[in-house]
C-alpha cells in the first residue's frame, strides 16, 4: 500500500515508519518538524518526507490534493500531542488536532482511502473501573477535548460504505529515535538513571492504561492492513497501573533509588483505567510490559544511546515555550530555528 503518515517524524511515527516500510508499504511523510528529521534519513529511501504544515490543507487544495495522491490509507498522528503543549494555544490545538483531522477525514471519504485517527484514553478523563469503548467520554483537558470531539466527527462520517479507525492509546513509554521525557515512565527512566531520585506529584494513586510505543505502532499497522475491522473505536494498552506502582519497577533497575513525594495544589483529578477487549478480539494482542520497556530506556541512557538527555528537544512543551510566538510566525523561519536547536539535516 502507499500510506500517508502525518506526524511521521514524531515519537511514535519513529517507529512506525520502518515497521511499515519492513512490510513493503511505500510511505509519505508530513511533518512540520519541530523535532528534526535526522533519524528519519537513516530509513532506506522508500520514505518520501514533506515538510510543511498540516494545517496547509485548509488553505491550498491542489496542497491536499497532492499529499494523497496514491494513497491507499492515511495514519493521522500529527497533533499537539500532550496537555501541557495543547494548554499553550487552545486555539491552534482545535486546529490542528480537530479541524484539521476532520478536513483530512472528508477527503479520505472522498476518495475511498482508509483514515485511521491517533487518539488517547485520556477522553475517559476519570471513569470508574475498566472503561470500554462505550463508556462515556469525560474528557477534563484541551487535549482530551480536542480529541474526543473529532472522534464524535469522525463517528458522524463513518457509514456502511467508509468507515475510520480510531485508535485511542494507552499512555506510551519506551525508547524511540525521536525520544520523548515528558511521559511519566520515560521521565521516570531518565531521573531515575541521571539522578538516582524520582518525584511522586501527589499521591500517585491515579490510574493510567500503558503501551509500549513499539506495541502501539504494531496496533496502528494491524489497523492500516486489516480491511474487515467491526468498529471504529479501539482501545489500545497493555497494562493499567497507578502512577506509584511504577516505583517498584525502577527500584528492582537500581536498588539505591530515591523516591520524593511532593504535594500538589491542584491534584490532578485524570484517573481512568480501560478493557482492550474489542481490539483483542480482532486479533491484536500487546507483547512488551512496562519492566522491559523501562530496562531497555535506562539502558539507552546509559550507554549514550540518547544524547544530551536532557535536552528541551525531548520535551515538546519546553521546545514550543522556546519558540515564544511560533503560532503566528512563518513555519519557514520556525524550522530555521529547530535546525539551529537540533544540527539536523533539512531534506532536499
Amino acid at each position: 500500500m502507499q500510506i500517508l503518515v502525518t506526524g511521521g517524524a514524531g515519537y511514535l511515527g519513529s517507529i512506525l515508519l520502518p515497521r511499515l516500510v519492513a512490510r513493503g508499504h511505500k510511505v509519505r511523510v508530513l511533518d512540520l518538524g519541530y523535532f528534526g528529521f535526522d533519524h528519519l534519513l537513516k530509513i532506506r529511501s522508500d520514505v518520501e518526507i514533506i515538510r510543511d504544515d498540516i494545517k496547509r490543507i485548509f488553505e491550498d487544495t491542489k496542497f491536499a490534493e497532492d499529499l494523497l495522491n496514491g494513497c491507499d490509507c492515511v495514519i493521522h498522528l500529527a497533533a499537539i500531542s500532550n496537555d501541557p503543549s495543547a494548554d499553550l494555544d487552545p486555539s491552534l490545538t482545535t486546529q490542528v488536532n480537530l479541524d484539521a483531522s476532520l478536513v483530512l477525514a472528508e477527503m479520505c471519504r472522498a476518495k475511498g482511502i482508509r483514515f485511521i485517527f491517533s487518539s488517547s484514553c485520556s477522553v475517559y478523563g476519570e471513569a470508574e473501573g475498566e472503561a470500554d469503548e462505550l463508556h462515556p467520554v469525560n474528557p477534563l483537558t484541551v487535549y482530551a477535548e480536542s480529541k474526543a470531539e473529532a472522534e464524535r466527527a469522525l463517528e458522524e462520517l463513518s457509514d456502511g460504505n467508509w468507515k475510520a479507525v480510531v485508535l485511542r492509546n494507552g499512555t506510551l513509554f519506551g525508547y524511540s529515535p525521536r525520544m520523548r521525557f515528558d511521559l511519566v515512565a520515560n521521565i521516570f527512566a531518565l531521573h531515575s538513571t541521571l539522578r538516582g531520585e524520582i518525584t511522586i506529584f501527589g499521591d500517585g494513586l491515579q490510574w493510567r492504561p500503558f503501551l509500549h510505543v513499539r506495541d502501539c505502532a504494531r496496533a496502528f499497522v494491524f489497523a492500516a492492513e486489516n480491511c474487515d475491522l467491526q468498529h471504529v473505536c479501539y482501545n489500545v494498552a497493555n497494562e493499567n497501573l497507578r502512577v506509584v506502582d511504577l516505583i517498584s519497577t525502577f527500584q528492582s533497575i537500581n536498588p539505591q533509588l530515591r523516591v520524593n513525594y511532593t504535594k500538589v495544589e491542584n491534584q490532578d483529578h485524570r484517573d481512568y483505567q480501560v478493557t482492550t477487549q474489542r481490539f483483542r478480539n480482532e486479533g491484536f494482542q500487546p507483547m512488551i510490559p512496562l519492566e522491559v520497556g523501562a530496562e531497555e530506556l535506562v539502558e539507552a541512557l546509559v550507554t549514550g544511546r540518547i544524547p544530551e538527555p536532557d535536552s528541551i528537544l525531548y520535551r515538546n512543551v519546553n521546545l514550543i515555550k522556546e519558540l515564544s510566538g511560533f503560532s503566528s510566525q512563518e513555519h519557514r523561519g520556525i524550522l530555521d530555528l529547530i535546525d539551529k536547536l537540533s544540527k539536523v539535516r533539512t531534506p532536499s
